[in-house]
C-alpha cells in the first residue's frame, strides 16, 4: 500500500504561525499555515490539493484567491484533500490553511512532557518529534523527505508566573513582542527562516531551562545545552563534547555548519535516544546529562549520542536521502560518524574496539535470522518506516561503510564524502549516489562492491578447508544452508586485500594456501572490516585456540575470532564444543587492558548459561565459567584503584557479571554486602558495578530488597540509576512480586512511558514461568496496552511475547493471538522474537547431549 502524496504540487516555503499554545487544560494549540506552493502539472491547473494532516482539524483553507468548498480527511493515509471550485493554474500560490489540534502524550508530533520546577511543582511542557512521519500531527504539510522547503515560525506562548519560560526552534530569535490578553501575560517569537529542509527536522519546544553555552573561535558557533531546572551543571561534559565534536565535524565534512546555532536540549518525555532536528537537537535526559557517579559506559553512550546526532547535521539534514527506504544513508553514516568523531574526541577509549563488540556484532546477529530485511527495502506506510529503524539500517549501515572505507583508505573514503555532499547540499540523494562518488573519487568501482550488500537481505560465512580451498553461502543462525553470494573483502595479516568473488577467487586461495603451508595459524578478515563471518577446519580453530593469549594477535582480531567461533557454533556449523575449547585458557590469562575481550567472553557465556541453567550439565558448566574469569576477578578486585584505566570499571562488571550468572558463591555474598551497606545508609556502590550489585541481591532476597529498589527508584531522578533499578526489579522471579512489579510498571505512573521498555525487557525473560505470564497478560490486557503505549508499541509488543524457551508451543500461540488482533507497528519486532524463540529450543535440542559428554 502506497501512502506517497501526488508530485504534481510541491512546497517550497512553509509560514507557520501558533496563536495559541496551551500549557494547561484542554492542551489545545491553534496555528494558520501560509505555504508557497508550485503547481507542477503542466497538462493543465488542478481543483485539489491533498497533502498529510493527522490528528488534526482544518477549520479554513485559501489558495489563488479561494476558499476550499471542502476538507475531505483520510486516516488511512493520513491526508486532508481541500477541493476548490475553479481550477488553480500551474505557476507559485499560497495557500494558507487554518488549524487547531492538541498537545498530546504519545511523544510524537507537537506533544506535552512533565518536568518538576524548582518548587518541586509538576509543570508541562511543548516539544516536537516529527520523525518520521509526524509532522503532519502539528501542522497540515508534504511530510515526506523529498519536499524540501525552508520554514519560518512564529509561536505564542503564556508567560507563566515565576516560571522562566521561553520557546526554542531551529533557528535563532529575531525578535519577541509581549502583551496581556484576558489579564494573562504571553510572549510572541518570531524566528528566523532555516535552510531548505524536510518537514521531519523542524522544531519547537516550549518549557523553562538551565542553560550552559559555550563559544568555538574555530567555527564562530555558540553551542547550547538547556536541560530542566536546576540540572544546568549535569550538562556540562555534553556542552563539551558537543562543542569539540561541532569543530572537528566541520572540518571533517569541508563544509561549514549551516546554521549560526547549535543547540541541544534535555526533554523529560522522549521517544528515542534523540532526535537530529536542524540546529535544535533534542535528548532524552540519559542521553546527556552526567554526575559524578556516572559509570564510564554511560559517558561513552552521551559522547556517542552527541556525535551521532551532529553528524547528520551535515549527512542527513544537509543531504537527505530521498525516501525512508534509504534510511541507511541517515542513520547508518552517523552511526559511523560518530565512531570517528568519539575515536578523535577521547583515542584513550579505543572507541573502535567497542564499534566491533558492539554494533558490527549486532548487526550481524540480527541479519543472520530469516526476519532480517535488505539495508534498501520497500516501505510505504508509516508502520513499514518505522519498522525499519533498527540494527540493520544503524549498524549493518555503519559496518557496511566502515568496510569500504577501509577497502578504499579513510583518506579517499572521506574526499568522496564531501564531494557527495558537496553536490546534493540541501537536496535529496539515493544509495546510488552516494556509491557513484566514492566511485568517482577514487577511482574503483564502488557500486559494484556495494549494491549487492545493500539489496539483499544476509551475509556470507566463507568456509576455508585444510588445502585453502573456500566455499561461501548465506549465513543462518538455524545453520541452515543458505543461497546467496556478495563481494568480500579480505583484509590478510600482511595488510593485503583482495575481494573474494569469482575473478579472484584464485588469487584468495593461492594466499591461503601459502598461509596454511607455513604450518602455523593464518586468519583472514584482520581488523573484522569484512561484514562476513569465517569458518576455519578443526584443525586451523585448534591453532588459534593457540595463540588466543595476549600479544599474538590484535585486540580485534581475537575479539572477531570469538565472536565467529561462538555464532557458528551455536548455529550448528561448528561443534558448539569448538568455541569452549578456543576460549578455555582464558583462565590463566592475567589482563587488564582488554575490556572488549572480556565483555564479549561475559556475553557469550552468560547467554549459554541462561539457555542451560535447566540442564543436568550446568552444575560443571559454571564450574567451566568460574574457573575462566575467578583470575581476572582476584586481579581486578572489587574496588577501584587510584589512577587506574577507565576501562576497568566497565571490564569489572563484565567479569562479574559473569561469575554472578555461574552462581560463584564468592561474588554473591560480597554483592549483598556492599548492597546492604548502601542501604542502611553507607556509600553508594561505585556506577559501574551497580546493575550487578542489584541483581545478585536481589536473588538471595528477592521480597526485601525488592522494597529497597523501588524506595531507590523513588528518590532518585538521575537516568542511569533509574534504569538500573527498573531493569533489576523486573527481574523477581516469585509469581506475586512479579505481577506486583508488572503493575507497578505499567499503571503506578511512576514510570515514564518511554522508559517502560526496561522493566517489560526483564519482566518477560526472567524465568519461563514469568515469560508465560507476561505473554498471558499482554493477551488479556491488550486493548488498554495499545492506547496506553501506542507510540512504544514495537517495543512492548516484543517485550510481552519475548522470552523463555516456549519454542514451537509459544510461537503457534502468540501466532494465533495476532490472527485475532493487529499487530500494527509490531510485525516485525514479534516475527523477530518469534523466532529467536525457535532457534533457542533448536539450539537447546541439538547440544544437550555433545555438551553433557563435554562436560
Amino acid at each position: 500500500m502506497s501512502c506517497r502524496l501526488p508530485t504534481t504540487i510541491s512546497p517550497t516555503a512553509y509560514k507557520l504561525k501558533y496563536s495559541q499554545i496551551d500549557l494547561v487544560e484542554p492542551f489545545q494549540f491553534d496555528g494558520v499555515i501560509e505555504i508557497d506552493v508550485d503547481v507542477l502539472d503542466h497538462a493543465g491547473g488542478i481543483n485539489a490539493i491533498t497533502l498529510h494532516c493527522l490528528d488534526l482539524a482544518v477549520t479554513r483553507a485559501t489558495c489563488a484567491g479561494q476558499d476550499a468548498n471542502s476538507f475531505a480527511m483520510s486516516l488511512k493515509d493520513e491526508t486532508v484533500t481541500l477541493d476548490f471550485r475553479s481550477e488553480i493554474s500551474v505557476g507559485s500560490h499560497t495557500l494558507v490553511i487554518h488549524f487547531n489540534g492538541k498537545l498530546n502524550d504519545q511523544m510524537r508530533g507537537l506533544y506535552r512532557s512533565t518536568y518538576t520546577n524548582l518548587k518541586g511543582e509538576k509543570k508541562i511542557m511543548a516539544c516536537t518529534q516529527f520523525e518520521a512521519t509526524d509532522a503532519r500531527r502539528a501542522f497540515p504539510c508534504w511530510d515526506e523527505p523529498s519536499f524540501k522547503a525552508t520554514f519560518q515560525l512564529e509561536c505564542t506562548i503564556p508567560l507563566i508566573e515565576g516560571a522562566n519560560m521561553v520557546a526554542i526552534s531551529n533557528t535563532p530569535v529575531l525578535e519577541t513582542q509581549e502583551f496581556i490578553k484576558n489579564n494573562l501575560r504571553f510572549k510572541t517569537y518570531t524566528f528566523g527562516e532555516t535552510p531548505k529542509m524536510s518537514t521531519y527536522l523542524a522544531a519547537l519546544v516550549v518549557g523553562e531551562f538551565d542553560v550552559v553555552s559555550m563559544y568555538s573561535p574555530k567555527t564562530k558557533i555558540q553551542t547550547s545545552v538547556y536541560t530542566m531546572p536546576g540540572k544546568g551543571k549535569q550538562g556540562k561534559f555534553c556542552l563539551e563534547t558537543a562543542s569539540k565534536a561541532l569543530d572537528f565535524l566541520e572540518e571533517t565534512y569541508g563544509i561549514k555548519y549551516p546554521l549560526p546555532k547549535s543547540d541541544l536540549l534535555a526533554i523529560p518525555d522522549f521517544a528515542s535516544g534523540a532526535m537530529e532536528n536542524w540546529g535544535c537537537v533534542t535528548y532524552r535526559e540519559a542521553k546527556i546529562l552526567t554526575d559524578v557517579g556516572t559509570s564510564l559506559t554511560m559517558k561513552k553512550g552521551i559522547a556517542r549520542t552527541v556525535c551521532h546526532e551532529l553528524a547528520h547535521q551535515w549527512f542527513g539534514n544537509l543531504t537527505t536521502m530521498e525516501w525512508w527506504n534509504a534510511l541507511f544513508l541517515n542513520e547508518g553514516f552517523a552511526r559511523f560518524m560518530e565512531f570517528i568523531s568519539v575515536n578523535h574526541l577521547f583515542p584513550e577509549w579505543n572507541i573502535w574496539n567497542e564499534f566491533v563488540q558492539s554494533v558490527y556484532t549486532l548487526a550481524l546477529g540480527l541479519d543472520a535470522m530469516k526476519t532480517s530485511h535488505p539495508i534498501e527495502c520497500t516501505v510505504n506506510h508509516p508502520d513499514e518506516i518505522n519498522s525499519i529503524f533498527d540494527a540493520i539500517s544503524y549498524a549493518k549501515g555503519a559496518s557496511l561503510l566502515r568496510m569500504v572505507s577501509n577497502y578504499l583508505g579513510d583518506d579517499v573514503f572521506i574526499g568522496g564524502i564531501q564531494s557527495y555532499l558537496t553536490k546534493f547540499s540541501y537536496d535529496n540523494a539515493k544509495s546510488g549516489d552516494l556509491w557513484a562518488a566514492l566511485g568517482e573519487f577514487s577511482g574503483k568501482d564502488v557500486p559494484g562492491l556495494m549494491v549487492p550488500w545493500t539489496s539483499k537481505t544476509g551475509f556470507p560465512v566463507i568456509h576455508i578447508s585444510d588445502d585453502g580451498k573456500t566455499t561461501a553461502e548465506r549465513f543462518f543462525a538455524s545453520g541452515e544452508k543458505g543461497e546467496g553470494s556478495w563481494p568480500c573483502p579480505i583484509v590478510f595479516q600482511d595488510g593485503e586485500k583482495i575481494i573474494l568473488d569469482e575473478t579472484n577467487k584464485a588469487a584468495v586461495e593461492k594466499k591461503i594456501k601459502s598461509l596454511i603451508d607455513t604450518n602455523t595459524y593464518f586468519k583472514i578478515n584482520s581488523g573484522q572490516f569484512g561484514f562476513f563471518r569465517v569458518n576455519y577446519s578443526v584443525k586451523q580453530w585448534e591453532k588459534l585456540g593457540e595463540v588466543m593469549v595476549p600479544g599474538k594477535l590484535s585486540t580485534i582480531d581475537r575479539l572477531g575470532l570469538i565472536s565467529d567461533c561462538f555464532a557458528l557454533g551455536k548455529a550448528g556449523y561448528i561443534p558448539v564444543t569448538v568455541p569452549l575449547n578456543l576460549v578455555k585458557s582464558f583462565g590463566d590469562i592475567a589482563e587488564l587492558d582488554e575490556y572488549v575481550i572480556w565483555q564479549e567472553l561475559s556475553e557469550q557465556m552468560r547467554g549459554l548459561a541462561a539457555l542451560y541453567k535447566d540442564e543436568p550439565f550446568f552444575t560443571e558448566f559454571q564450574k567451566f565459567m568460574v574457573g575462566m574469569f575467578a583470575k581476572q576477578a582476584e586481579l581486578l578486585s572489587w574496588e577501584k584503584k587510584e589512577g587506574e584505566n577507565e576501562n576497568l570499571g566497565s571490564m569489572r562488571a563484565a567479569v562479574f557479571a559473569a561469575l554472578g550468572a555461574a552462581n560463584d558463591e564468592g561474588t554473591a555474598q560480597t554483592a549483598q554486602r556492599l548492597f546492604n551497606e548502601y542501604a542502611a545508609g553507607g556509600d553508594a556502590v561505585q556506577a559501574d558495578l551497580r546493575r550487578i550489585v542489584y541483581k545478585l541481591a536481589l536473588k538471595q532476597d528477592e521480597e526485601g530488597v525488592m522494597r529497597v529498589l523501588m524506595d531507590l527508584y523513588r528518590k532518585t531522578d538521575f537516568p542511569e540509576e533509574q534504569r538500573n533499578l527498573m531493569l533489576t526489579l523486573g527481574e523477581v522471579q516469585s509469581a506475586g512480586l512479579h505481577a506486583e512489579v508488572r503493575d507497578w510498571a505499567l499503571w503506578s505512573g511512576e514510570i515514564r512511558i518511554q522508559d517502560i521498555t526496561y522493566p517489560l525487557s526483564t519482566l518477560g525473560s526472567s524465568c519461563q514461568a514469568n515469560s508465560d505470564a507476561a505473554f498471558k497478560y499482554f493477551q488479556d490486557n491488550y486493548d488498554q496496552l495499545l492506547k496506553k503505549f501506542n507510540n512504544m508499541w514495537p517495543a512492548v509488543a516484543a517485550m510481552m511475547t519475548r522470552g523463555g524457551s516456549g519454542g514451537q508451543r509459544k510461537v503457534d500461540a502468540i501466532n494465533a493471538f495476532f490472527e485475532k488482533k493487529p499487530v500494527g507497528s509490531a510485525k516485525r519486532r514479534v516475527e523477530q522474537g518469534c523466532e529467536a524463540l525457535l532457534l533457542r529450543s533448536s539450539r537447546l535440542a541439538r547440544d544437550r547431549k555433545v555438551l553433557g559428554g563435554y562436560f
